[in-house]
């Protein structure tokens, strides 16, 4: 296996799309009743994380590869109050979306995703960056170590800033 990280680009949509879904419903389909990958899309709040790809001023993101197969990605972008996902705080502060591939899951890929991406926030003199978890993902404790601080409980979550 080797990895290796490289930026996200307009063409990553679909797998962007697949990863966004691995992210919002990584409990659900680990329980076997996950929504449609159409329905789960198409759920408010979810859509609005990838709608208009790299249109937008500000939508950043990488991609981990084994060799030349997507295996995680990480992106952030901007937001309002109209169409802000979870994670969002405040039009200033960018709300990142991580996944990575089940078979690729806990070989470090997820640190090297954000370890790139946050590279990018500091490059682009960004302040914070935001991002929502559930408080029983063990990603929680990856978040933790990289720096991400607790900033509010909504519901069974945590809404995480780290300070760029």
């Amino acid at each position: 296996m080797k990895i290796t990280i490289r930026g996200a680009k307009p063409a990553d949509i679909l797998y962007l799309r697949e990863m966004l879904y691995e992210a919002v419903y990584w409990r659900a389909i680990a329980q076997g009743s996950a929504p449609s990958f159409d329905d789960g899309m198409a759920a408010p709040g979810v859509s609005a994380a990838l709608s208009d790809w790299a249109g937008r001023s500000g939508d950043t993101g990488v991609i981990a590869t084994d060799g030349s197969v997507p295996v995680g990605a990480c992106w952030y972008r901007f937001h309002t109050k109209a169409n802000a996902i979870r994670g969002f705080i405040d039009e200033a502060t960018p709300v990142i979306v991580i996944a990575v591939s089940v078979s690729y899951r806990k070989q470090g890929i997820g640190s090297m995703l954000l370890d790139a991406l946050l590279h990018e926030a500091k490059r682009q003199k960004l302040e914070r960056v935001s991002l929502m978890v559930s408080q029983n993902n063990n990603a929680i404790y990856l978040y933790r170590k990289l720096g991400f601080e607790e900033h509010e409980i909504v519901g069974d979550s945590l809404l995480m800033v780290r300070t760029v």
